[in-house]
């Protein structure tokens, strides 16, 4: 596997724990060459979205790539996804150093036949459309980590079948 940074999956935390956070890292596992393929796609514009003329006709080039590749990648019903997710958090509490880790394994569900990664995004929503509907989130346009409470979250999940192991120390 290799891990390389992946933006989306930080959102606003920058700006909200900005000042507060000396690093803040979302990092994407794939399989080895998965970086380089897409790397070399997107210098090649083929992520782009403002259309080309193509022999008289205009495309996007990210319209094409997909209609070409999406067949050739698509998961089946043979293919079994996991989802690693660590938060490690390092600062001080009550004046001494102190360490946080939270680590979420998911794995693909042959009862269901849901992927770890259809789990991990659609329960996240549900759980949180569900604190909204209750009154737990503040109504209104708020960033999730500022809405969410996240103890809360974290039992919501491990409630739906999720295995967390969360660990403090003082290092």
């Amino acid at each position: 596997m290799e891990a390389f940074v992946a933006g989306g999956g930080t959102s606003t935390m920058p700006w909200t724990f900005e000042g507060k956070l000396k690093t803040l890292w979302n990092k994407t596992l794939r399989w080895p060459g998965h970086y380089a393929q897409w790397k070399a796609y997107m210098d090649a514009g083929l992520l782009e979205e403002e259309p080309i003329e193509v022999k008289g006709q205009m495309v996007s080039p990210r319209d094409v790539l997909h209609a070409v590749i999406d067949p050739k990648i698509r998961a089946t019903d043979k293919d079994k996804d996991i989802v690693i997710v660590r938060v490690l958090g390092k600062g001080t509490k009550d004046g001494k150093k102190a360490e946080f880790l939270l680590d979420l394994i998911d794995y693909y569900d042959e009862t269901t036949g849901f992927t770890a990664m259809q789990r991990t995004t659609g329960w996240d929503g549900a759980i949180t459309a569900i604190m909204n509907a209750s009154g737990i989130t503040p109504r209104g346009a708020h960033t999730v980590e500022n809405a969410v409470p996240g103890d809360l979250f974290v039992e919501e999940l491990k409630k739906r079948g999720f295995n967390i192991q969360e660990t403090f120390k003082f290092i």
